[in-house]
């Protein structure tokens, strides 16, 4: 629990000092160019009547549009002071928001009792996380999809290292990035190559990948607006 109470204390931090100001949340993109991108992608692959998890779902920004688009929404989120302002400034009717923990697999399941199979959207989150964590976090997304429920990823390529570092270089780094390094949150390296591996053949069926970009709100001198270069994968667990 000392890892999961870390990542705990360092996003509480960073929501709780959020003033929602725009362009303060470097990956709170403009949903119509994020979660609209996404949404084509695994829609035709879920059952709609499924509620929909917005895993990591921070100040609830996407988690809104979806709900726009889906019958059942619920947007989770390891920082009470993220999920207050989601319910605040993200309701609706079709929509609810909660505490979660992706490194507690119990409260995951209580959760699957609770509604059910789910269809999880989960975006830029894995890489948040230390590798050594990896398959805990796994653990609580099978018991979120349960039987039926399908897995929408989208995460950093290995495109995404060497894109920052020119970034920074040229440019110095986002204020929206340097915020994140002031809470002690210090993003690892998930990629494509390691879908395999985090998502076994034996435990998932891998229905689509291909290339994606995680959409920013920094923009560059050059009227250019960030977008990280990343990958998507849709899953579902193995039926046996």
């Amino acid at each position: 629990m000392a890892s999961a109470n870390r990542y705990a204390t360092s996003w509480e931090s960073f929501w709780s000092t959020s003033t929602g100001a725009p362009g303060e949340i470097f990956w709170d993109a403009d949903p119509a160019h994020a979660a609209q991108e996404d949404l084509v992608l695994f829609q035709s692959h879920m059952d709609p009547q499924l509620t929909m998890i917005d895993l990591g779902c921070g100040n609830g920004t996407q988690t809104r549009f979806l709900a726009d688009h889906l019958a059942k929404v619920m947007g989770t989120e390891i920082s009470p002071a993220a999920v207050e302002i989601a319910r605040t400034k993200h309701a609706a009717p079709n929509v609810s928001y909660r505490v979660l923990d992706v490194l507690c697999p119990d409260d995951a399941q209580i959760l699957h009792q609770e509604i059910g199979d789910a269809n999880v959207y989960m975006r830029a989150v894995l890489h948040q996380l230390s590798s050594a964590d990896h398959a805990t976090a796994i653990q609580s997304i099978e018991r979120l999809l349960g039987r039926k429920g399908v897995l929408c990823l989208v995460e950093l390529s290995s495109a995404a290292e060497p894109y920052f570092a020119q970034l920074i270089t040229q440019y110095g780094p986002p204020p929206g990035l340097t915020r994140v390094f002031q809470h002690q949150i210090t993003p690892g390296m998930v990629n494509e190559n390691d879908l395999d591996v985090l998502f076994p053949p034996d435990r998932f069926t891998l229905l689509g990948t291909g290339p994606s970009h995680i959409h920013t709100v920094h923009t560059l001198p050059t009227g250019e607006v960030v977008k990280v270069p990343a990958f998507y994968a849709v899953l579902r667990r193995l039926q046996n």
